[in-house]
């Protein structure tokens, strides 16, 4: 009996951590920022980057080495160079929000891409100013 329940205690361990969902949070204020974030195979990973600078890149991948259950990304850059990039596979659904904003009132030079493969619902937005 009692090595069904340290038996049963490992199962339910193992599936806990298998479940556990991921989270980021990134916020960066300097001349030059650079962000990568990497969530691989998780239920539910959620990232959320923000910058502010005169060139700004991001990329966020999620669930691209094992898939996860749902992907959600979100991205805010306000400087002169905005170059963003999202990959997500999911078995469930993808989400995925960019923003892009000149300063200073100059041209903007903004980059964004994003691939998403999930068997549920997909979502892109973009925004670029």
């Amino acid at each position: 009996m009692r090595k069904l329940l340290l038996a049963s205690a490992a199962v339910f361990a193992l599936s806990s951590a298998a479940h556990a969902a991921n989270t980021a949070t990134t916020v960066q204020v300097g001349l030059l920022n650079g962000s990568t974030v990497d969530q691989q195979g998780h239920v539910n990973d959620t990232s959320t980057t923000v910058q502010l600078g005169l060139v700004n890149g991001a990329s966020t991948m999620q669930g691209t080495s094992a898939p996860s259950l749902n992907n959600a990304s979100g991205v805010l850059q306000i400087g002169i160079v905005n170059s963003a990039s999202t990959g997500q596979v999911a078995t469930g659904s993808n989400s995925s929000a960019i923003g892009q904003f000149s300063i200073f009132g100059l041209p903007p030079a903004n980059s964004a891409s994003v691939g998403q493969l999930g068997g549920g619902i997909n979502l892109s937005t973009i925004t670029q100013h």
